[in-house]
């Protein structure tokens, strides 16, 4: 069993750059993701393919869930421009070897989805200073994990889901205010509100 990790995925289409934070498993020198149906990642990997794994703090993470805006630099060895994150600890750049479309059936409802492999063809390491573990890191993670699922059109949540999980990002909400920062704080208040929005 393979573990997965956070990362931000960051790839580019028609000129626009985009990033996502996606669960990755790294294997050997290959990288695989489970992309949503309906994510600009799934439709750029659809056709493009290049891509970068960018290692960052979970702020970060966060922050890509909510906006593509970003300081973006590129990746100029090959002839495509491949956009990374000047916030990386590290940077992985891939180039997709496979791609398997799927039906996925879990709690978040029925899903499409498509599995995309890539083969790692460079690395680079930043000089920025990986920051210490605050719970509230996690727990934001995790805030960003169930608001890009009910955020997302294309999966169907019943209102009984949907309220635990709402339930649960308040919960979660409640500890990060006791021991996150101002910026945690702020991020998940900007994800509650979008959430309450929707309702």
């Amino acid at each position: 069993m393979f573990m997965i990790y956070e990362v931000v995925i960051a790839t580019k289409k028609d000129d626009r750059d985009n990033k996502a934070p996606i669960g990755v498993y790294f294997k050997d020198n290959k990288i695989i993701m489970h992309l949503f149906y309906g994510s600009h990642t799934y439709y750029n990997l659809l056709t493009e393919d290049y891509f970068s794994v960018n290692v960052v703090h979970p702020i970060e993470l966060v922050k890509a869930v909510l906006e593509d805006e970003d300081d973006y630099l590129y990746y100029n060895k090959i002839k495509s421009k491949i956009p990374y994150l000047k916030n990386s600890y590290y940077v992985i750049f891939c180039k997709v070897i496979g791609r398997k479309f799927i039906e996925k059936n879990d709690i978040f409802g029925k899903s499409k989805m498509m599995i995309v492999e890539g083969e790692e063809i460079d690395r680079i390491y930043l000089k920025n200073l990986p920051k210490p573990y605050n719970r509230a890191d996690g727990l934001l993670v995790e805030m960003a994990v169930i608001y890009s699922r009910l955020t997302n059109k294309n999966v169907k949540l019943n209102e009984k889901d949907k309220k635990e999980f709402i339930s649960e990002l308040n919960k979660y909400f409640s500890i990060i205010k006791k021991v996150g920062s101002l910026e945690h704080k702020k991020l998940a208040e900007v994800m509650l509100k979008e959430i309450y929005n929707l309702k």
